[in-house]
């Protein structure tokens, strides 16, 4: 009835209203110690570009689909270069499933508690008239028993004080009106359960049954339970596998630039203390480490607060005492006491709220971000001996960025093992065995040093495993750069010369991880590969820093112009390359002309590969434009690029000028693929190698053979012309004999497949007496045709004393055929034996080479 309507129309709003009261509370207790105001719409995010449904989206390819035309699937899920607003990204997402990824650290939590903020108060993206439901998976982890969704809401979101037909009403009001709530479900890479995926989608789940949390929600995120209600999930990036399929809009936020970086330390120090923020920020920003820590938010706070310590030099036995103590609590949970007060104070702990089962709401403290949780339990493992040597080589492993569906839940650490790499540095003996004392452990100077040997020796053998994928290199490189071991970095390299990275979002510190191992091979011949793997621009300034790269691989259609103009800013940096390849990417001409301005500055590179882009015309005639700057180059590889001929006549043009070409190849039915190659052992002193032109299977018109036939002209010496292929006609065959004789070939011109006539064969026999220096021409028209012209080598003997050979087997000429190839001779060919075999010639054909064998004073031979 409308009076029942309107009874539950009440109290949802006061049940609203209430919330709204409790979200306020909430966000006044976490914004107490923000330096910074919260602005959605000043944090970046980037979306995903599509929902893949395979199992593994990042497999390593195999060999034989490198550069291949079919798009590489996404390991890192396919997040763009473009980005725009957190506030952006959330419009239109009522009545959706939105999934909010980022690294840990990056402020989901946060995030979420504002966006609470902001409902309750009437602003941001969820309608006032939705009802706002936080909930945050760490606390549900806490659920065991089953329970209904209408228990979850009352129990452990917010009791009403209201009798059990006020709680039927909202229940009953949340039926019937699903679209009108907001469900916000904080930290799925916390939940120890994993999501089931359910298959029966249009039966709905009864909001009164008691079911597992984990169930329920699942139920929310398979629109089982509430369907048309407005889901927005938090999750790191590793996690957002397990909700494929069930999301509408993926994004994921972005770090921090070094300009957020410099405004959030001088409001922090501007807050706390001003006269320390320049000192703070000289040291922030001189240091890689701590810079590529601080694009985080949560290690940027961490890294101020640490910093002002240090910069007050307080560093007392009583913190010492305290860090011992806390990485004791760092593996149980909470502490106490005294210490309990100066971690708050210090700003290891944080204040939040608990809700206990019976509904009552009590304080609680928590480590203010995992990764101190993480720091401390691994300064346990280095300085107290709770923890076995045989628990710990059980326990060392390398994580992976790759997961499943089909992967379990674990217990993430996501840097654990790192601190204690950094830990096993001989630079932290001195700390560590501080801190060992100042817990009472017995000979802590060599129990210290033993435990460091022993974190090193299981890094030694991670570092000759032949066995890790892209991932976990990466992650051995971070802690290899963690124990600052150069020593460990050599061996990383010597196992692997090219480090492979495939499908995975790479960050600066990954790339200065990598930076520290590759720099420590001075003697060695280093490659990255980097496959599929999306970056920040960032990255390749990280990537300058590598010393010795000697080979440099980008494979991916993310990598375009855009990617190429920041790489040509850098690339002049690495003095060591030698190998470049671009390839499987979306280059243009924009791209190729920014790479072939800084490559010329690249003096020793000898290797080039831009095949499978889009570089067309333009794109190769600014490649080939630099060739000749290029003295140590040995080859050029520009298959697939989407050109014409006019990119085979640029190529040519520039044999003439480029003393380090030695071999020019084209072949058309492959899109136009174009080689260059020189041979490695011509040394400068040395006559300029002759070259060799394949142009394979092109479609030659007569215009183009003009052009083709200018340049080649222009070429001081050819070993080898190949034109096979073809099927031209008679006019394009004969455009090309008429250039003949201005060409300086050694050896000879092949056409194999573009002779189909007896009009073509007259047209190249008569290169006999048209070309001095051409000696033989050998002409088969059986399928498929074969045709050579072959010249006298450079010999220094004069047209009348070289032996001609003409060889025209499987003509089938008629004895008028043979009369006009006779007749096309001339009387200066000085042809010395004739080979018609296999003709078929009649009787009359056969006078008629008689005569010709009489009349002619050179001819010796005529075999038929």
């Amino acid at each position: 009835s409308l009076n029942e309507q309107l009874v539950f129309t009440d109290y949802w709003e006061q049940y609203k209203s209430e919330v709204a009261c409790l979200l306020q509370t909430r966000w006044k207790r976490l914004s107490e110690g923000l330096v910074k105001d919260v602005q959605p719409d000043k944090i970046w995010v980037s979306i995903r570009t599509a929902n893949r449904v395979k199992d593994r989206p990042d497999q390593t390819p195999s060999s034989t689909e490198r550069g291949s035309r079919t798009p590489e699937p996404d390991g890192d899920y396919g997040w763009p270069e473009s980005r725009l607003t957190l506030e952006s990204f959330l419009q239109g997402c009522a009545g959706k499933v939105t999934v909010l990824a980022g690294q840990a650290g990056s402020g989901k939590t946060l995030l979420m508690s504002c966006l609470g903020h902001q409902w309750a108060v009437g602003l941001g993206p969820i309608p006032s008239s939705h009802l706002f439901v936080l909930l945050e998976f760490r606390q549900l982890n806490l659920l065991s028993s089953p329970l209904s969704l209408s228990e979850l809401v009352f129990h452990h979101y917010l009791p009403p004080n209201w009798d059990n037909d006020a709680k039927q009403a909202i229940v009953d009001y949340l039926l019937s009106n699903p679209e009108q709530s907001c469900w916000v479900l904080d930290g799925y890479d916390e939940f120890q359960k994993k999501l089931k995926r359910q298959n029966v989608r249009n039966e709905l789940l009864d909001l009164e049954k008691p079911l597992p949390v984990a169930d329920l929600i699942s139920g929310l995120l398979n629109r089982r339970l509430l369907a048309g209600s407005t889901v927005l999930v938090t999750c790191r990036l590793r996690d957002v596998i397990d909700l494929d399929g069930l999301s509408d809009k993926v994004g994921k936020l972005l770090s921090w630039d070094h300009h957020e970086i410099k405004e959030y330390v001088n409001s922090f120090f501007g807050v706390k203390d001003g006269n320390l923020g320049a000192d703070a920020a000289d040291v922030l920003f001189s240091s890689r480490h701590l810079l590529a820590m601080s694009t985080l938010p949560a290690l940027c706070n961490i890294c101020c607060i640490f910093l002002q310590h240090l910069l007050h030099q307080r560093r007392d036995t009583e913190e010492n005492k305290m860090l011992e103590k806390n990485g004791a609590e760092a593996t149980k949970k909470v502490p106490d006491g005294h210490i309990l007060e100066l971690s708050v104070k210090t700003g290891l702990f944080s204040q939040v709220e608990f809700r206990h089962p019976d509904g009552f709401l009590v304080n609680a403290y928590c480590f203010v971000h995992l990764t101190v949780q993480e720091f401390l339990a691994a300064l346990r493992i280095m300085t107290s001996s709770d923890v076995s040597d045989a628990h710990l080589k059980k326990r060392f492993s390398l994580k992976t960025r790759w997961t499943t569906k089909s992967d379990q839940k674990t217990v993430f650490t996501d840097s654990l093992y790192l601190y204690v790499c950094g830990l096993a540095s001989s630079d932290c003996i001195p700390a560590l065995v501080l801190v060992a004392k100042a817990a009472g452990l017995r000979g802590a100077q060599n129990w210290v040093e033993k435990r460091q040997s022993l974190v090193l020796n299981l890094l030694k053998a991670l570092c000759h495993s032949a066995a890790l994928t892209g991932p976990k290199i990466l992650q051995l490189c971070h802690c290899v750069q963690e124990s600052q071991n150069r020593h460990l970095a050599q061996q990383v390299v010597s196992v692997r010369p090219i480090l492979e990275l495939r499908n995975f979002w790479l960050v600066p510190s990954d790339i200065d991880a990598l930076a520290f191992v590759v720099n420590s091979a001075v003697d060695s011949a280093v490659g990255l590969d980097f496959g599929a793997c999306s970056m920040e621009h960032e990255c390749l300034d990280a990537l300058s820093r590598c010393q010795y790269i000697h080979h440099l691989s980008f494979h991916s259609r993310k990598y375009g112009d855009k990617f190429a103009e920041k790489l040509s800013s850098v690339l002049p940096r690495f003095t060591t390359l030698r190998k470049l390849e671009f390839c499987g990417a979306s280059l243009t001409a924009a791209g190729a002309a920014s790479l072939a301005s800084c490559l010329q500055n690249c003096t020793s590179i000898n290797e080039l590969n831009f095949s499978d882009n889009n570089l067309q015309d333009e794109g190769i005639r600014h490649i080939a434009d630099i060739l000749a700057k290029l003295q140590n180059l040995v080859s050029v590889k520009l298959s697939r690029n989407n050109t014409s001929l006019k990119a085979v006549e640029c190529l040519v043009e520039h044999v003439s000028s480029c003393l380090n070409v030695q071999h020019v190849h084209a072949d058309g039915v492959k899109e136009l693929s174009v080689t260059f190659h020189q041979k490695s052992d011509s040394n400068s002193h040395k006559i300029k190698p002759e070259s060799t032109v394949r142009l394979l299977n092109q479609k030659w018109t007569k215009a183009d053979m003009q052009n083709l036939g200018k340049s080649l002209a222009g070429c001081p010496s050819l070993s080898v012309l190949d034109l096979s292929g073809g099927k031209w006609d008679e006019e394009t065959l004969k455009t090309l004999t008429q250039f003949v004789p201005r060409f300086s070939i050694t050896e000879r011109i092949i056409l194999n497949g573009s002779c189909s006539s007896v009009q073509c064969v007259v047209a190249i026999t008569a290169l006999l007496s048209d070309c001095p220096s051409v000696t033989d021409i050998n002409i088969r028209l059986q399928d498929p045709a074969q045709v050579s012209v072959v010249f006298s080598g450079g010999r220094e003997k004069t047209a009348n004393v070289l032996s001609k050979t003409l060889c025209l087997s499987c003509c089938y000429l008629q004895p008028n055929d043979l009369e006009r190839v006779w007749k096309s001779l001339g009387t200066s060919s000085g042809l010395s034996e004739l080979d018609f075999s296999d003709n078929g010639i009649s009787v009359d054909g056969v006078a008629m080479l008689a005569d010709a064998l009489s009349s002619s004073n050179r001819l010796t031979h005529i075999y038929i």
